[in-house]
């Protein structure tokens, strides 16, 4: 009797305080969180939308006038030049950025002592602490036709002076070249991580069987390695779409430095066309997510393969 009495007396008192363990420190936390991202992502977002649906310049009330501003922008030929560079240089960055940021990182996992590598890996990460302003700065004074670093350079070991980005077919290139210098460190310590976590059983077994560092990394590192790279090309893709300060700080001649990001800082703070310009960044989110969604996809299927 007395144990059913108490049972009796606990079962109304433990659901009566069916959140007795919730952290209170947790809750404000994801309170303040929500309230951040809807704040800065979630009504700007939706105010985009809305504004990509009307035109408003500033001046007089927003006026509505439904798909007129996407059937614009998908005939309008500077917002497909504009596409055009973003996906020269997306794809450029992209390829070159991991390449070379994983051929650092295998390179730095050889070395056998572990303050080398943390010196080199160092090395690599320190231009990724500059501030962007200051990296465009400098590669600017680098870039520079008359008096700059990379020219005289050229002039020392015989061969002539380059307009770099006085040139509207090297100016992307050369935002290409910084962009991946800049990003080089980042990316090499997320590979190395991504190499010193395959087996060292598997890399001593193929070495045993003869199996040299490019059949290992072939075979071996890069197979496992795969969510790694597909990580990185996520990220990537939506980092060089959405870049703005490269590109409206070193820009080339005529359309070949204007990105979309570019395009869409022209429309609505220069033009004051801000329903047109809202409504080429909600396409740009689209292409975005369906290049998401696609990597995804075949992310998925070449794990099931």
């Amino acid at each position: 009797m007395a144990a059913s009495s108490i049972q009796s007396i606990d079962v109304p008192r433990a659901r009566a305080r069916p959140f007795a363990n919730v952290s209170v420190m947790g809750v404000l936390v994801a309170i303040g969180l929500i309230g951040y991202y809807a704040v800065v992502f979630a009504f700007p977002f939706y105010r985009a939308i809305w504004l990509s649906f009307h035109n408003w310049d500033f001046i007089v009330d927003p006026i509505p006038v439904g798909m007129r501003n996407y059937e614009r922008a998908l005939n309008d030929e500077y917002f497909w030049k504009a596409l055009r560079v973003t996906v020269m240089f997306s794809v450029a960055e992209i390829v070159a950025g991991i390449l070379a940021s994983f051929l650092v990182a295998l390179g730095i996992s050889q070395l056998k002592s572990g303050s080398l590598q943390r010196l080199y890996l160092g090395i690599f990460y320190l231009p990724v602490v500059i501030p962007s302003i200051v990296t465009v700065l400098l590669w600017r004074f680098l870039y520079l036709p008359s008096g700059g670093a990379f020219n005289g350079l050229l002039e020392r070991i015989g061969l002539p002076a380059q307009p770099f980005l006085n040139s509207p077919d090297q100016a992307l290139w050369c935002i290409v070249l910084m962009v991946v210098w800049a990003n080089l460190g980042g990316s090499a310590i997320i590979f190395f991580a991504g190499i010193n976590e395959v087996s060292t059983d598997l890399l001593e077994a193929a070495h045993l069987d003869g199996a040299g560092l490019w059949r290992q990394t072939i075979d071996i590192i890069v197979p496992i390695m795969r969510p790694i790279f597909f990580y990185q090309i996520v990220v990537s893709v939506i980092g060089t779409v959405q870049m703005f300060e490269q590109f409206y700080l070193l820009s080339g001649p005529a359309f070949s430095t204007r990105t979309l990001a570019v395009y869409t800082y022209e429309l609505g703070f220069k033009t004051l066309n801000l329903g047109y310009g809202a409504a080429v960044s909600i396409l740009i989110f689209v292409l975005l997510l369906v290049a998401t969604v696609v990597q995804f996809r075949q992310f998925l299927a070449a794990r099931k393969d």
